[in-house]
């Protein structure tokens, strides 16, 4: 195992959640998503990447990740 293991493994988690939120915003729609977030603590670099991804047009789909170039 090597010592940059973990950090890949934090980076993946996170975007794994990154993608949940965006599909369940493209599924659930506007106002009960933003009810979601509203009533969930979530960290302000999960909500600031999910916006950027989101923007970008990530869904959700599975190990998606858009870049902006």
């Amino acid at each position: 195992m090597s010592s940059n293991s973990g950090k890949s493994e934090l980076e993946e988690i996170h975007k794994s959640g990154v993608r949940q939120l965006c599909k369940w915003r493209s599924e659930w729609g506007l106002p009960k998503f933003r009810k979601y977030i509203s009533e969930n603590k979530l960290s302000l670099e999960l909500l600031q990447d999910y916006q950027i991804q989101y923007q970008l047009g990530n869904r959700g789909e599975w190990k998606t990740w858009k870049t902006s170039n």
